[in-house]
């Protein structure tokens, strides 16, 4: 006949000896909590740690630790350095990771990697750390496109400067803008675009092609001329002719003309500067002279010539000679006074 305690049973911490838990082939019905008892199905003892008779939780207390074989690195001796656990009647053992230290692994507690630089950190088979540095970034840095946006690079408002070595590019961030300038001589193998403005600071822009296409339909020299101030400077363009001397065609702002520079073609060639206008106009007269030259410098025999006297405005007649294609003589029977003859020369053709 079994016997049923109504009370507490105090044994005044004297020992329970040859004692056997309850045994039953499923948890028990409305436990009290810190209920135990023996589940002969699966042969584990089980604890009861709610106190909510409707809710019971059962814990296993089954996979006790019997046993640990300790390495070199623990107290105790042993060769191999690992640890061995036995258990009973469970799977293994859990535990947090701040539960567990692991030492000896080599890695010196510190911080690792910085603005400037990137942590290293070596990992062995068991997700121990067993190395930890900080390497400079000091190689090529790649990130491969795709079509989302994981390759994409923010920086924050700080100057951020990539230095390299020569013929390489230097970048800097600043206030969101980025700023890009060339290192000294930079050199681009391949082709090179342009989408948007391209504006060259330097005194010297040298290009060598065989071939220029330009869109532009018209090239505007002298653009640094404010549109408020008085020209002063010739613009044209200018031949290098090797040992040969160079050749110009310009505005020439002093006389408000267009000139090009030639041979004049004479038996002893030299280098002249011909006016482009089809006309000229000067006053001549010399009263020690009845034959005078007149340079028009048209570069042709093509041209009418016309004279009239500056004090009454009537045309006069002289014999005219076209002595070559950029000079003609005026011949008079009485010298005129000087500049006294307006000469009118238009070239035709």
């Amino acid at each position: 006949m079994a016997l049923s305690y109504l009370t507490d049973i105090n044994l005044n911490k004297n020992e329970l000896q040859n004692v056997v838990i309850q045994k039953l082939g499923a948890n028990p019905s409305s436990p009290a909590e810190g209920q135990i008892y023996y589940n002969s199905s699966d042969d584990t003892i089980y604890l009861n740690t709610s106190a909510d008779p409707a809710n019971p939780v059962w814990d296993s207390l089954g996979g006790d630790v019997t046993s640990v074989v300790a390495g070199t690195g623990l107290t105790g001796g042993g060769t191999t350095g690992d640890i061995t656990v036995n258990v009973i009647g469970g799977t293994g053992i859990t535990a947090n990771a701040n539960d567990i230290a692991i030492t000896n692994t080599g890695v010196t507690a510190a911080s690792y990697g910085s603005s400037t630089a990137i942590p290293v950190i070596t990992v062995n088979a068991q997700g121990q750390i067993t190395a930890a540095s900080t390497a400079t970034i000091s190689t090529d840095l790649t990130i491969a496109a795709d079509s989302g946006s994981n390759d994409d690079v923010t920086l924050g408002t700080d100057t951020l400067t990539f230095a390299g070595t020569a013929n390489e590019i230097e970048t800097s961030v600043t206030n969101n803008q980025i700023q890009i300038g060339l290192v000294t001589n930079p050199t681009v193998s391949g082709n090179l675009i342009v989408s948007g403005n391209l504006t060259v600071s330097g005194t010297t822009t040298t290009v060598n092609t065989e071939e220029i296409n330009l869109a532009d339909n018209i090239i505007k020299l002298n653009s640094n001329l404010a549109s408020d101030a008085a020209p002063s400077q010739n613009a044209g363009i200018e031949i290098e002719r090797g040992n040969s001397d160079d050749v110009l065609f310009q505005w020439n702002e002093t006389d408000d003309d267009w000139e090009f520079q030639a041979y004049n073609h004479a038996s002893t060639p030299a280098l002249t500067t011909y006016k482009i206008p089809t006309t000229f106009a000067a006053a001549i007269g010399d009263a020690s002279a009845t034959s005078i030259p007149v340079a028009h410098n048209l570069g042709s025999k093509n041209v009418i010539v016309q004279l009239f006297h500056v004090d009454t405005d009537e045309t006069v007649y002289a014999d005219v000679v076209r002595t070559n294609t950029n000079t003609v003589t005026v011949s008079f029977t009485v010298a005129p006074a000087a500049n006294k003859i307006q000469v009118l020369i238009s070239k035709v053709g």
